[in-house]
């Protein structure tokens, strides 16, 4: 298995459709769903407003934050930066 990562600039006050985007690329670059999306705090927080309602999500639910239940953590990358992570079986890249 290959360790992947992608990042995708998403800007600070990102939309759901552009988060959703970002992920589709992932998923249709590698043909497998990330294993986890790594973002900085202001992603989260964004995150949280735009898909939990609720800015105050991200800091009571620490760990606790999925998407299509890939979990989102904290990570050091600049405002606004998503960066999807994952394994692909090299011997299947490229045959999609």
């Amino acid at each position: 298995m290959e360790h992947v990562r992608r990042e995708a600039r998403l800007g600070t006050g990102f939309s759901a459709n552009d988060f959703e985007r970002a992920y589709r690329q992932f998923v249709e670059f590698y043909n497998v769903a990330p294993q986890r999306i790594a973002c900085p705090p202001d992603v989260l927080s964004r995150f949280s407003t735009v898909f939990e309602r609720s800015a105050d999500a991200a800091h009571r639910a620490v760990g606790s934050l999925f998407y299509e239940g890939v979990p989102l953590v904290a990570a050091v990358l600049p405002p606004g930066t998503i960066a999807f992570e994952g394994e692909v079986d090299e011997e299947r890249m490229g045959d999609w």
